[in-house]
Formats: C-alpha cells, structure tokens, sequence
C-alpha cells in the first residue's frame, strides 16, 4: 500500500512538471533550439546564433545577413554581417538605430568577393552585449545603416521580420543571461 502511495505521488509529480512545461511553452512561444547552438568550452559556454536576414534597401536592391557569437565571459558578442550589393562600395562603419539609442562598433574587413552580379562584403563587429540586447528588446523596427565611401546605405526589416527575429534572439539572449 505505501508502495502504490509514492508511485501515485512521483506520477503527479511528474504529471504537474509536464503540464507545467506544456503551458509555459505554449505562453512563451516558438521553440529556440533550431535559431542557436552552445558550446561547453573549458573556460565558459560559447554560443552562436544562426545567420539572420530581412534587412534590406529597395533602391539599391541590397541586403545584409548576420549572426551573433558571444562567449559567456566576455561583455560583447561577435556580430559578423554579409552585406550585398550591385555596386563596388567601401564600408567604413555600421551604426543600429532603434527609437531609444544609436551604437556602433568597430568593423574590420573579413572578405570581399563576387557572387553572381552582386558584391559579397563580409565584416566583423565587437559590440557590447547590453547594447545587442537593447537592440532586440524593442518592439519598433530599427535601422541598420552602413556608411561607406559612395554613400550612406540604410537598411529596414519589415515588421513581420522583425517581430519574428526579435522575439527569438530576445528569448536567446535572455536564455545566455539566465546562465550566465
């Protein structure tokens, strides 16, 4: 009898956590798991967060692609950015523009190639994970803007983009914060 007592008790148990489970997943949205990857180094957790687009010019008919690395005992992630266009361009700096700040870092060139009739540029930025983390934590679609030699290039993300993109790297962030 006190045997069918604690199975009746761990099954409960064990039934409450998977409610609980379904309901917060069910609150908290779309699963996270295929938008990054971790991984145990011996000095912290390094993470990285899967190549991301939408931003994009319709004049000039140009985009830009990036992804986030960032390991656990530094205070900046790595934001690297592929940014495509039609014409030859030099990139001098790239600043992120949302309602409440504007921030730049850094960029230094990683590669610049051909792809079919477009120019593949490839950078690399430091910023601060504050400031990535503010940049996600808005609700209103910011700006990328890249200045460069011929011009001021200005990139938009449509709403729907947008609200996807940030509610993930968000939930990632807040993920990367909880452990650290």
């Amino acid at each position: 009898m006190a045997n069918n007592m604690i199975r009746m008790a761990w099954l409960a148990r064990h039934l409450f956590f998977i409610a609980l489970l379904l309901l917060t997943g069910k609150i908290n949205g779309q699963s996270i798991e295929k938008y990054y990857t971790s991984s145990l180094q011996e000095k912290g957790t390094l993470y990285f967060i899967f190549p991301q687009s939408g931003f994009e010019n319709n004049k000039t008919k140009s985009k830009l692609i990036y992804d986030i690395t960032y390991f656990e005992t530094t205070d900046t992630v790595t934001l690297n950015f592929s940014y495509f266009d039609k014409l030859e361009r030099t990139i001098d700096s790239v600043i992120f523009v949302n309602t409440n700040q504007r921030f730049s870092g850094s960029i230094k060139k990683l590669f610049i190639e051909t792809n079919k009739s477009k120019w593949h540029y490839r950078y690399t930025s430091k910023i601060l994970f504050t400031d990535i983390n503010s940049f996600f934590n808005q609700t209103n679609n910011p700006t990328i803007i890249l200045y460069t030699q011929q011009g001021i290039i200005e990139l938009n993300i449509k709403t729907k983009n947008w609200k996807k993109q940030s509610s993930v790297t968000k939930k990632i962030l807040t993920l990367i914060k909880y452990n650290q």
